[in-house]
């Protein structure tokens, strides 16, 4: 996957850390721009105003103000658990094939704020790709909070933290 960052290009699968990024976006029109701070992908002009605006709002409230960047309307994956490290933002619908984005076995988090209902209401499902004889796992997420992948059980034993390969964003 190759990024903008910095007014450079990166190649997201070559670099393990990014080129020194934070965050990294999926935007509308298709490009993906990287960060280094929450502040800067918020002031993405590539970003819709209608989610900066809502997102703002949602950080102002006591109540429930969504993790560090988090984005309205996005799919919000993190590198570490409790909504710490890298974060990576999807919104489109569809497959998401972590390699290509250097994101393959670092999954520890998600988290979705949904803002715009009739655009974005749907759910997400993670697979791990097996090889052989192994049949590929997948996990349906219906909640839109996952603190810790650890606490999300595996079929056949252990959890989903590091192990995800794609992450699915299934728009209703």
């Amino acid at each position: 996957m190759i990024a903008e960052y910095n007014g450079r290009r990166i190649n997201l699968a070559e670099d393990e850390n990014w080129g020194g990024a934070n965050s990294c976006t999926e935007l509308p029109n298709g490009k993906v721009h990287c960060y280094d701070t929450n502040e800067e992908a918020l002031a993405d002009p590539d970003l819709p105003e209608t989610t900066r605006q809502e997102t703002l709002k949602a950080a102002a409230s006591l109540t429930s103000a969504p993790p560090a960047g988090c984005i309205a309307d996005y799919w919000c994956l993190f590198e570490n658990a409790n909504y710490k490290g890298r974060v990576l933002r999807f919104s489109a619908d569809g497959k998401h094939d972590l390699e290509p984005w250097g994101f393959r076995d670092k999954l520890s988090s998600v988290y979705y704020q949904v803002v715009r209902w009739t655009v974005n209401y749907g759910t997400a499902r993670i697979w791990d790709y097996r090889s052989g004889l192994l049949h590929d796992r997948q996990r349906d997420l219906v909640s839109l909070q996952y603190p810790n992948l650890a606490n999300l059980p595996y079929p056949d034993g252990g959890n989903w933290d590091n192990k995800v390969d794609n992450f699915e964003v299934r728009r209703a």
